[in-house]
């Protein structure tokens, strides 16, 4: 051992590698609000978070997610940092469609009077 730092590696800092990573959605772009549409890394709809506390909570709880890692909050309303196990890859983002709430109210029929 080297120093205090190294000590630290071994036997404080545990196993995993922290990776920053985005919050995308399935267009590759970058959500604008919450709630969003949670997807596992298989792309499977698994529920929708309200939240950026609610996402990384059920995020976690995908037992295909927590195989890759522990997903914890990051800077910014959509980064994260992932915490990757040993021998598991870095997935190219995190998915979450933001869910349009007021689709649909604003909408009108208008019927013709003179068909």
């Amino acid at each position: 051992m080297e120093g205090y730092f190294d000590y630290y590696k071994l036997y404080l800092a545990g196993q995993y590698t922290p990776v920053e990573i985005n919050m995308l959605t399935n267009m590759d772009a970058e959500p604008d609000h919450y709630p969003v549409e949670v997807y596992d890394l298989d792309g499977n709809d698994v529920g929708t978070a309200a939240s950026k506390t609610a996402y990384v909570t059920l995020w976690n709880a995908i037992p295909t997610n927590s195989a890759i890692g522990i997903l914890k909050g990051g800077q910014g309303p959509f980064s994260f940092v992932l915490e990757l196990k040993p021998g598991q890859t870095v997935p190219a983002k995190v998915t979450g469609d933001p869910v349009h709430l007021f689709s649909g109210i604003f909408s009108n029929q208008f019927g013709s009077e003179f068909n």
